[in-house]
């Protein structure tokens, strides 16, 4: 039956070696993290870079320092995180900060990140002077690791979308 074998796949790669419930629970927000985000948005890098674009790509990996009032310890950096630090939300005050108390490590994260994204914004490339060197992602499929320091990577989760990729 297929949809056992899907089922065995799925609790082998993400479950299967869990001692605790916690770590189950790590692997269940694990596999749907990478099908829904991850495995989705590498396919789409590749096919705009195989089309002859070129494509700039990134894991953001902060969590910012209000999450710890609101979200559980185990919920890291989550989807759509950075949009805060793109639009400078760490200088904002009052009402509409979306941070709290953003610490200065965080405030220059906001900057960084604004100089990315106004840089891409301008000119298609999202590098520029006191920046760390963006790769453009090609076939090496090098791309951006965004946290309080960024580095460059290579092949995101290659053996989950390893998986992934033979699964569907």
């Amino acid at each position: 039956d297929v949809n056992s074998a899907v089922v065995d796949g799925l609790y082998n790669e993400y479950i299967g070696h869990a001692e605790s419930p916690a770590q189950v629970r790590d692997g269940l927000l694990d596999a749907m993290g990478d099908v829904v985000f991850v495995f989705s948005s590498l396919e789409m890098a590749r096919y705009h870079r195989d089309a002859g674009n070129p494509v700039y790509f990134y894991e953001f990996q902060h969590r910012p320092s209000s999450a710890e009032a609101v979200l559980p310890e185990f919920v890291k950096a989550d989807h759509g995180a950075e949009i805060a630090f793109v639009f400078g939300k760490p200088f904002l005050a009052g009402d509409v900060s979306m941070l709290g108390h953003a610490t200065e490590e965080e405030n220059k994260l906001s900057r960084t990140v604004m100089k990315y994204w106004t840089n891409f914004a301008r000119n298609g490339n999202p590098n520029g002077e006191g920046l760390v060197h963006w790769p453009q992602y090609d076939l090496d499929e090098r791309y951006l690791e965004i946290a309080l320091k960024q580095k460059t990577a290579q092949k995101l989760k290659e053996h989950k979308v390893e998986f992934w990729t033979q699964l569907m």
